[in-house]
């Protein structure tokens, strides 16, 4: 049995694609096998019979000729998993989750888990509470191509004694899919009109305080980020309580209402591109001066224009077009923050950066009020009704577990962003305390009412964050060395451009049709596949990868709904998608080329 558990040890540390938690050696039961007179196996955990047979389930078996995500539930059916891998396509990746410590445990100790050698193979063996943040961090990977050939295979042991573990992984799998869906959903034009917004806004960096030397500056310093949730209207008055106790951290929507009512929020968040967010939430706007504008260089050009107080610039944590931007720069500190899906998970990750803690959520709704009319607090242009639904796209209601218990309506971009909370809490080990007082309940956080937050968290007075921004310098670039670097970056993008429109060219010439001879059809399809080239290309440049992200999902996603044998349909279906991707591929090109040359002129004006 020795040998068997350090065959396994060695097999998993040499697969870096596992996840293993550290378990509760208490919580482990004792788990022994029996066979029964019919030649099964009988799993004894904790003095209680579970049959195991060695059956496969052959009503959810894979293609062998498509490209497929693959979760197993189970570890424990070898067998099964064995046969599942013979019949996989050899570009398929499979993921094993076993949530019982006990099962994986003794499992670890008496069985051959060889096939782990494999590099398409993960593993997850952990809690279920975890799961999220593994599965986040999964999609990450090129695994997001598989998004649309997801297939479940539940070994036996689960068919019949886990049917409640199953379900609630099944449901995990789908939240996280939907969630990241919608993470990768902007389209090109949406993209672009980032992008351009990025380089219109390049030159005020050097505006901006050093977000590095943010990092930790007011550590285990209480702040308390104010979202525009309909709770908000019970407890905003006191928030006044709480002045000079605490960081206010306020998003856009809600900033206004706040400083009439006499809290001057520390730092007000917003994130979205649009002329809208300008148009009603600065412009005409006279915020303090003691108010600092955080958001990410995406922002419609005119709020950093026109704002009067210090501007504190983040790039954003794990997006391309961020990390594209530092490397250029060369900006080696921790420049970048968790921003997120909306203004409130920018304050999040601004407190975060700051090292504050407890981290106090108020407003935070993610669910209608009384009703769907009431979407936000009073005192904000939602209060407008005509205005508010021009301004409120259709959204289905779903149906989530609330703060105070029972269900609460909600949508599904609500639901998404607190998804992303909850992530987000775990990945960084945040102390959060929900103080929201209604709405959807957030997991991993601590409900408490906000007088009690004041009263146990908040009775020191701090260090004036406008002082403390005092002290920070700005970013350490200059004029003329970002002029130098765009016009570099201009020449390499223009050379891009050029190889891309030969590979266009290339498939674009050729002729197939469904009589084409299979002898063509090889040749031709060897012709196309040498776009494989170009996807990697904008797969290893970060800008590209970011601004087009949405049309390179898409076309990988339709690539491997192709069965991989050559007929004149699937090889015309694979010219049709390299030849999509192609297209674009030159436009944004294009695009980007025309963007720099004029952001690399602005830049020496």
């Amino acid at each position: 049995m020795v040998d068997v558990l350090n065959s396994n040890i060695d097999i998993l540390s040499n697969n870096p694609k596992y996840t293993i938690g550290m378990p509760d050696t208490s919580k482990i039961k004792q788990v022994v096998s029996d066979t029964d007179d019919s030649g099964n196996e009988i799993l004894f955990i904790d003095n209680k019979a579970y049959v195991q047979k060695c059956e496969f389930d052959d009503s959810n078996q894979p293609n062998s000729f498509k490209r497929e995500l693959i979760f197993v539930i189970g570890i424990y059916s070898v067998e099964e998993i064995r046969k599942l891998i013979s019949m996989v396509n050899n570009q398929s990746l499979i993921v094993i989750i076993e949530p019982n410590t006990s099962v994986f445990n003794y499992t670890l100790h008496n069985k051959d888990l060889s096939f782990f050698e494999s590099p398409n193979i993960y593993l997850y063996a952990d809690n279920l509470d975890n799961l999220p943040s593994f599965l986040d961090m999964f999609f990450l990977s090129d695994a997001i191509f598989y998004l649309k050939n997801i297939k479940f295979y539940f070994t036996y042991f689960y068919r019949e004694h886990g049917i409640d573990s199953s379900i609630a992984i099944v449901r995990m799998i789908k939240e996280m899919v939907g969630y990241k869906g919608l993470m990768y959903g902007n389209s090109v034009e949406d993209s672009l009109i980032g992008f351009r917004h990025h380089m219109k806004n390049l030159k005020h960096l050097s505006r901006s305080k050093d977000i590095s030397l943010l990092k930790n500056a007011m550590r285990n310093v209480p702040a308390v980020v104010v979202a525009a949730g309909p709770s908000l209207n019970k407890n905003i008055k006191e928030l006044l309580q709480l002045k000079d106790k605490a960081i206010i951290i306020a998003v856009d929507t809600i900033a206004q209402r706040l400083c009439n009512e006499g809290i001057i929020p520390d730092f007000i968040c917003s994130i979205e591109r649009g002329i809208e967010t300008y148009t009603y939430f600065y412009e005409g706007k006279t915020y303090p001066v003691e108010s600092a504008l955080v958001g990410p260089l995406v922002l419609y050009p005119q709020i950093f224009e026109e704002y009067p107080g210090e501007l504190v610039i983040p790039m954003r944590e794990r997006v391309g077009e961020f990390i594209w931007l530092k490397e250029i720069l060369e900006l080696k500190g921790d420049y970048t923050i968790s921003i997120g899906l909306s203004c409130a998970h920018v304050a999040l990750g601004v407190a975060e950066h700051l090292g504050a803690s407890p981290i106090i959520l108020v407003g935070q709704d993610l669910a209608y009020g009384t009703s769907e009319e009431e979407t936000h607090a009073g005192g904000t242009i939602y209060d407008d009704k005509e205005l508010a639904d021009s301004l409120t796209p259709v959204m289905k209601t779903l149906k989530t577990e609330g703060y105070n218990g029972g269900e609460v309506a909600t949508t599904e971009i609500w639901n998404a962003f607190r998804t992303w909370l909850e992530i987000e809490i775990v990945n960084k080990r945040l102390r959060v305390i929900n103080a929201t007082e209604g709405g959807a309940r957030i997991d991993n956080t601590e409900q408490m009412p906000l007088h009690e937050v004041n009263d146990q968290f908040c009775n020191d007075r701090i260090k004036p964050v406008a002082e403390v921004l005092k002290e920070i310098a700005n970013y350490p670039l200059s004029g003329s060395h970002m002029q130098q670097v765009i016009k570099e970056q201009y020449k390499y993008f223009l050379e891009l451009k050029q190889q891309f429109e030969k590979q266009r060219k290339t498939v674009k010439r050729l002729k197939l049709s469904k009589y084409t001879p299979e002898s063509d059809l090889k040749l031709a399809l060897d012709k196309i596949d040498q776009t494989e080239k170009f996807f990697n290309i904008v797969l290893n440049n970060w800008l590209l990868r970011h601004l087009l992200q949405p049309a390179t999902i898409n076309s990988v996603w339709n690539l491997y709904q192709i069965e991989l044998v050559a007929t004149p349909d699937n090889v015309i279906t694979a010219k049709d998608v390299n030849l999509g991707f192609l297209d674009i591929s030159v436009y944004v090109l294009s695009e980007i080329v025309s963007i720099l040359e004029t952001t690399a002129k602005e830049l020496q004006s």
